[in-house]
Formats: C-alpha cells, sequence, structure tokens
C-alpha cells in the first residue's frame, strides 16, 4: 500500500504517494468497484483524488473513467 519510496508513482493531482488506486467507468456500481458499505470504505481515506491520468500504467484514461487517488495520511477520515 504507502510506500515512502521516491520512485513510487503520485498521485497526479496533489502529487503525495496514495494507498491505493482505483480505475472507475462510467456505469460502475459500487459494489461493483470497491464492495461492501460505501461509509466503510470512505472512513479509510483522508482525502481522495481523482484524475484521467494514470500514473500506473503512464497513461490517460477514456472518456468515461476516471482513476481515484486514496490517501490515508494516518488520521482518521474527517480529521482536519
Amino acid at each position: 500500500m504507502h510506500s515512502n519510496d521516491p520512485d513510487e508513482p503520485a498521485c497526479p493531482v496533489c502529487g503525495e504517494p496514495y494507498d491505493e488506486r482505483l480505475l472507475v467507468e462510467r456505469g460502475d456500481r459500487w459494489a461493483d468497484v470497491f464492495g461492501g458499505q460505501p461509509l466503510s470504505f470512505l472512513k479509510r481515506y483522508r482525502r481522495r483524488c481523482a484524475s484521467r491520468q494514470d500514473v500506473e500504467r503512464e497513461t490517460a484514461t477514456g472518456e468515461g473513467e476516471r482513476v481515484v487517488y486514496f490517501h490515508n495520511d494516518g488520521a482518521p477520515a474527517g480529521a482536519r
């Protein structure tokens, strides 16, 4: 998951390391992509960024796709 390795790709939106990355396509349902209840999944990550740039594949996504980068900065979700 989370890495401090400078050779690891960073989130293209905020430039920070990310813990999980998912490709979401138009028409996907929550259960197709994440599984479980939405609140339980979103509580795990303090920040979420969405981009058309896929840093792991080094490509741009199609028109109906986005890559979501999830960040857990060591604090509970919603904390400031």
